[in-house]
């Protein structure tokens, strides 16, 4: 195979991939909190085997993925349990292996045991680090997170951020985890907004645009490999006459 064909051919393996993420990204447009992310890719000069050769061969490679964490539109819904966060910063949750993750989807309620949890059963963590026990779903929420029940302060929910958004990975459920020795800080001013969740960051309009725009390229690599493959043809042809 031609270099061109190698070319061609990564090419459309990266497109593939690209429909890929925006496949999935339209299918999250309606996911409370998601972070819609961008594949990444990687440009390669692959040398030629022998050490005399003066030519290489172009390739692209799917390097990763680089997550969005702008934030998504605010919609009420009335719920007191609802909390939806303005500018940076996550919640802390529990996970059952008792590490934490993060996430900003602010869809909570309250267990048998009155404890504070997301739609998983898993706890929400509090400024102080520890769980979150309310007497009733009927309370106040203060931008800062402090709780209030009948003049009451039963907690805080803690807001928490990192340094640099960029290393945290992906988890289901619209959570984050990050790799092994990175901690976050408590947010000195979390801005929580109650009865209120905020929406995916994903823009419909863009994405279908995107689409299309990775299809005609797709299509114009699969062209190239038409004209490679008739040249090998032709020139296998050339090889034959006598």
């Amino acid at each position: 195979m031609g270099s061109g064909k190698y070319g061609a051919v990564s090419g459309m393996i990266g497109r593939m991939r690209m429909m890929e993420n925006i496949s999935n990204q339209l299918s999250s447009v309606n996911v409370q909190a998601y972070k819609k992310g961008t594949t990444t890719f990687q440009a390669r000069l692959a040398e030629a085997n022998s050490g005399m050769a003066t030519k290489g061969v172009n390739q692209v490679r799917v390097s990763g993925e680089s997550i969005d964490f702008s934030p998504g539109p605010i919609e009420f819904t009335g719920n007191p349990l609802n909390l939806a966060l303005t500018g940076d910063g996550f919640f802390q949750v529990q996970r059952k292996d008792g590490s934490f993750g993060y996430t900003r989807k602010g869809f909570f309620e309250i267990n048998r045991e009155g404890v504070l949890t997301d739609v998983n059963g898993r706890p929400v963590m509090s400024a102080g680090g520890g769980q979150i026990t309310l007497t009733s779903s009927d309370v106040d929420i203060a931008p800062d997170g402090n709780i209030w029940y009948e003049g009451e302060q039963l907690g805080q929910v803690g807001v928490f951020h990192f340094k640099d958004n960029s290393v945290l990975r992906r988890a289901q459920d619209s959570m984050f985890i990050p790799p092994t020795g990175v901690q976050p800080e408590l947010l000195p001013d979390p801005q929580l907004s109650q009865k209120k969740l905020e929406g995916s960051n994903v823009d419909v309009m863009r994405s279908m645009a995107r689409m299309t725009s990775n299809l005609r390229a797709f299509e114009a690599m699969q062209k190239a490999l038409k004209v490679y493959d008739e040249m090998d043809r032709k020139i296998a042809d050339l090889g034959l006459i006598q």
